[in-house]
């Protein structure tokens, strides 16, 4: 009788750890990308960022997602001489995708600190571009995806060349992430004018890509009441991603000029944006960034 009982609890440790470690890989999507690149993984502590409507800013997760991207290049996870300083080569992003799950949205973030568990990954989207994804967890449960397209593009021509062959035989993933961004701006969109700041600039003497959500989100907070279906603060609402398409460098001196407008798209309600700076060598508006951003339901 006692050794039945025992090989029974026994099963039903096994049975509850393999579940586990099951459901561990599940909420971690390890199946599908441990066997196709290098997946960097690691912990940090949250609480702090939280904007006015107690959840972090949309901002604060592409710069943690530049952190992370910084952290793998140098614990190689994402180099392969992809990322030299150099004169003849350099690494352009072209875009960024945002995306939130509405656990992230269900988190009472105010309560207390926590801990969030990151991974990054990178997989092939041409012989010239490459995706570099990071992942957010919190408690097992995926909250946001930032999806970072990246060109690798000849500082002498501007033009794109091909990735290097160390690069693409370590990641080989394929990327299946698509931008659409609309940049044909309706009568009926509204405008607003920005001032890029000093602080704004990074090493390069240029507006660093996070300050972008910012200028986009500033931009619908002026805009608020000239919507004609978003009736409250973009920041009240619950967002379920963000694309935005970096088209020129914005440097400090000319005003931004911003023009948006809501629309019903594919995934429900949006705001679209389309950013432009004066640029004087060629006399006349550059378009510089386009955005959107798409809502939950109410």
């Amino acid at each position: 009788f006692t050794f039945s009982r025992v090989v029974v609890m026994l099963f039903a440790l096994c049975y509850t750890a393999l579940h586990l470690a099951h459901s561990l890989l599940q909420s971690l999507n390890l199946s599908n990308m441990s066997s196709k690149c290098p997946v960097y993984r690691a912990e940090f502590p949250s609480g702090m960022y939280l904007g006015r409507n107690f959840r972090p800013n949309p901002k604060v997760f592409v710069q943690w997602g530049q952190e992370t991207a910084e952290v793998m290049r140098l614990n190689n996870f994402c180099d392969y001489g992809l990322f030299e300083f150099s004169d003849e080569k350099t690494v352009f992003m072209r875009n960024i995708r945002l995306t939130f799950t509405e656990k992230f949205h269900e988190i009472s973030w105010f309560d207390k600190a926590y801990k969030l568990t990151v991974e990054g990954f990178n997989s092939n989207t041409g012989k010239t571009s490459f995706d570099l994804t990071i992942k957010w967890y919190f408690d097992g449960d995926l909250i946001a995806t930032l999806v970072r397209k990246m060109v690798y593009v000849s500082v002498t021509t501007g033009k794109p060349i091909e990735l290097p062959a160390k690069f693409t035989s370590t990641n080989t993933a394929k990327s299946t992430v698509r931008f659409s961004l609309n940049k044909e701006v309706p009568n009926t969109a509204s405008e607003t004018s920005l001032t890029v700041r000093p602080s704004d600039l990074d090493f390069n003497d240029h507006v660093g890509h996070p300050v972008y959500m910012d200028y986009l989100l500033d931009s619908a907070y002026h805009l608020q009441n000239q919507y004609t279906l978003l009736a409250a603060d973009l920041m009240s609402e619950r967002i379920k991603c963000v694309d935005i398409e970096y088209r020129y460098q914005v440097v400090l001196g000319p005003e931004l000029v911003v023009k948006s407008w809501d629309e019903v798209g594919d995934l429900g309600l949006q705001l679209n944006f389309v950013m432009n700076q004066w640029n004087e060598v060629d006399g006349c508006d550059r378009l510089v960034c386009l955005g959107k951003f798409c809502l939950f339901d109410r």
